[in-house]
């Protein structure tokens, strides 16, 4: 949905999803006070975090603890941040996989229900005998939320909704626990991952290492999840551009866009496009945000391993393939409005010389004896010339 971005809206955001989920348990953020710019803070809303609990499950006969946050931002994003609590010696890997098995499961479910899960997506193979857990229903939380924020009417449906998801796997253990160690650093991950704080930390595109419960472990996820959220904006800008030029392919196929219908649509393209551009010119500008030379260090590898700034590259062709295909579409439709104001201009020219013609009888005062010896034929069929001529040279003109 997309809100009007005030700390009204968060609060009736919050207080929404309160009443739709009783046992959900608010939770605050908060910015360190030396390391953000108080103007940045000001120009930007605060996430909405709710913890919903924790849940036991047992896999391959080991119990794991289930713990899950929500967040959701003014735009319009909502991020499930499970974290699996394991204790005793397991192959990481394989557990986790399994995990995230009912989290895809389930999800597809959701795709199908709501008509999202087409083409291609159809071949992907899936585990469909995966019995899913409760607490991996998301599609459902997701549907809940929806309903809850229309039925109090907070913010306004979007003409065009990504429900995709893109699961990151972030893994954490202490330095005594060498066997997973063994299993997660491995020397291929170790060559292609970016290496932080002094090995406590290695960032890839699709998995991250934590080595350690140190004081950093807390601000990295509070910058990695800013990022990610920053991420997923740019990939539903860029599915919503695909959305939109399909929409002006086809009602310019079937005729159904005149010129006026497309300016108007120009004016929103360029609109959306300048509010979008606004927020990701705040993505990679590091020095707005922040006055620690830390946080900076890290946004920066951060943006380097979810590719971050390829992801604006592309959100900024898309804008520039959407706009500069609205003005053809523009450009084909006067063209076709053109052809049709000059074919008026010649029935009106031809209108215009027939009421002429029409005066004749009058002027002769019904005397047709008049006719042969009236100045007035001569001058008619001047004025017809006169007219053709004017229509040819005007008619050229435009064309040149």
């Amino acid at each position: 949905m997309k809100f009007e971005e005030s700390i009204t809206t968060i609060e009736n955001i919050t207080n929404a999803l309160k009443n739709a989920f009783p046992t959900w348990q608010e939770k605050q953020q908060s910015y360190q006070f030396l390391a953000y710019n108080f103007s940045y803070l000001s120009l930007h809303l605060p996430r909405i975090i709710f913890h919903t609990g924790q849940y036991k499950l047992v896999i391959d006969g080991l119990e794991i603890t289930v713990i899950l946050d929500i967040t959701l931002r003014i735009n319009g994003t909502v991020c499930f941040e499970y974290q699996y609590v394991i204790n005793g010696q397991c192959n990481i890997e394989t557990v986790v996989e399994k995990i995230q098995a009912q989290i895809n499961v389930s999800y597809k479910h959701y795709l199908k229900r709501i008509g999202a899960y087409k083409n291609a997506m159809s071949k992907i193979e899936l585990p469909e005998n995966v019995k899913v857990n409760p607490i991996f229903e998301n599609g459902l939380v997701l549907d809940t939320i929806k309903l809850a924020l229309k039925s109090h009417h907070i913010g306004v449906v979007r003409d065009y909704e990504y429900p995709y998801q893109h699961g990151r796997l972030l893994y954490s253990w202490s330095k005594e626990n060498t066997l997973i160690e063994q299993q997660l650093l491995t020397r291929e991950f170790r060559a292609k991952a970016t290496e932080i704080s002094q090995g406590e930390l290695f960032l890839d595109t699709w998995k991250t290492v934590i080595i350690g419960e140190n004081d950093k472990r807390e601000i990295f996820l509070e910058l990695y999840l800013e990022k990610l959220a920053n991420y997923f904006e740019c990939q539903s800008w860029i599915f919503q551009c695909e959305f939109m030029l399909k929409e002006i392919d086809d009602k310019t196929t079937t005729k159904q866009h005149n010129y006026k219908n497309l300016s108007q649509q120009a004016k929103v393209i360029e609109a959306l496009y300048f509010s979008c551009n606004r927020k990701m010119i705040n993505f990679t500008n590091l020095s707005i945000p922040f006055k620690n030379d830390y946080y900076t260090q890290l946004s920066k590898s951060i943006i380097d391993a979810i590719k971050l700034d390829q992801h604006i590259a592309q959100t900024h062709q898309h804008f520039s393939a959407l706009k500069e295909h609205i003005n053809t579409a523009k450009m084909h439709t006067d063209t076709r409005t053109e052809k049709h104001t000059k074919v008026l201009k010649i029935f009106m020219a031809l209108n215009f010389s027939a009421g002429i013609a029409s005066l004749i009888p009058a002027s002769l005062d019904g005397d047709l004896t008049k006719f042969g010896s009236s100045m007035l034929p001569p001058l008619v069929w001047l004025t017809f010339m006169c007219i053709a001529m004017s229509v040819f040279f005007l008619e050229s003109r435009d064309k040149s």
